[in-house]
This record gives structure tokens, C-alpha cells and sequence, in this order.
């Protein structure tokens, strides 16, 4: 998904900060919106996640094609030389999460089954689950990553449409790596709120 993350913000015609933010007043659970989450445009809003995941990035995006996405790790970061010969920061598991807005709920189903091929051609896929968390619906791929240029070893990802909204959650871990990544991944998706404005 960190691919689908850099071509989405490649392809991006306008970026721009926002100065000043408007948060919804409720999320569809019924949860007031609290702007101490981490949010993703006017969309989707992460309460404290827990597990260890330290939130790394969340550039406050706001693009023509309507693209948010951020970042966590967890355990130490250790240096890393990546294929394109970059030096990058490897934690022992990552999630990465992608709000990518489109024309319609047709559009944004697209968008998904597009993203899981891409994810079947890339891993090994040796699950898939239907999920639902906080409410929201989601297609999940259980995979291996199997690579010579790709440092984790497996990975769970969860694919979800909210509107006309196309989500993913990628959580990627090294071999190392002790944790259970689908509870990781369940827990944080029930900390997702999405907004009822």
C-alpha cells in the first residue's frame, strides 16, 4: 500500500495546508468527533490506537484528487537502505492507512478491487476475512510478502468503502516481529471513527 501511497501523491495536481481545520461534530457511531484524533481529512478520525503504534507521519493533505493517508510504527526505528538505494527508518511492524476520495461509492469500490489486485499480484495471500469494525465493513487479505527488497516478512490488510471514500489499512511486520497482527489491525479499526456530517 506505501506504493499505492506514493503514486496517489505523485499523481496529486494541488497541494495545499489547511490553516485552518473544521471537524465534524459527531462521528456515524455516535461518538462526539474529538480533534485530539488523529484525522484524515474531513473523513476519518483515529482515536490513540494502542499496541505500541507511534504515530509517525500525518501530512495534512488536502489534494484535487482528495487523498489523506498516515503512518505508524512500532518498536525502535532501526536505518535502513531501501531498493531505490534510500535511506529509511524500519520499525518491527508499520501501518500505513490511506483515505483516497472519489467521485461516487461505485468509484471508491473500484478503487478497492483495484488495490486488492494489486496485493494479490504483489504477496503471497494466505487468508481473507470479512470483518466489520466500529461499524464499518471491511475485506481483509492475510499475506506473505516474500520479497528480497521488501524487509517484512507478512502482512494483513483491511479494505473498506465509507461514502464515496475508498480505505485501507496496511499493518506489515518483520519476522521478527511477536505481535499478532490481526488483533493489532482489529483493534486500531475499532478506534477508527468515520464522520456523520
Amino acid at each position: 500500500m506505501k506504493k499505492v501511497v506514493s503514486l496517489l501523491l505523485a499523481i496529486a495536481c494541488t497541494l495545499s495546508l489547511a490553516g485552518c481545520a473544521v471537524y465534524p461534530e459527531q462521528a456515524v457511531d455516535g461518538t462526539r468527533w474529538d480533534e485530539s484524533w488523529t484525522i484524515l481529512g474531513q473523513t476519518l478520525g483515529v482515536e490513540e490506537p494502542g499496541n505500541g503504534l507511534t504515530l509517525l507521519e500525518n501530512p495534512v493533505i488536502l489534494t484535487a484528487d482528495d487523498v489523506h493517508y498516515a503512518t505508524w510504527g512500532i518498536g525502535e526505528p532501526e536505518s535502513y537502505i531501501n531498493a531505490d538505494g534510500d535511506e529509511t527508518d524500519l520499525y518491527q511492524a508499520e501501518l500505513y492507512l490511506l483515505v483516497y476520495g472519489c467521485g461516487d461509492e461505485e468509484l471508491a469500490g473500484t478503487a478497492i478491487s483495484d488495490w486488492m489486485a494489486k496485493e494479490t499480484e504483489t504477496y503471497t495471500v494466505t487468508g481473507t476475512l470479512e470483518e466489520t469494525y466500529n461499524g464499518q465493513p471491511y475485506s481483509l487479505l492475510v499475506y506473505e510478502c516474500g520479497s528480497d527488497t521488501n524487509p517484512y516478512s507478512r502482512g494483513i490488510s483491511a479494505f473498506g468503502v465509507y461514502e464515496n471514500y475508498a480505505i485501507s489499512a496496511e499493518l506489515t511486520c518483520q519476522d521478527t516481529f511477536e505481535g499478532d497482527e490481526q488483533a493489532i489491525l482489529a483493534d486500531f479499526l475499532n478506534a477508527c471513527h468515520y464522520s456523520a456530517d
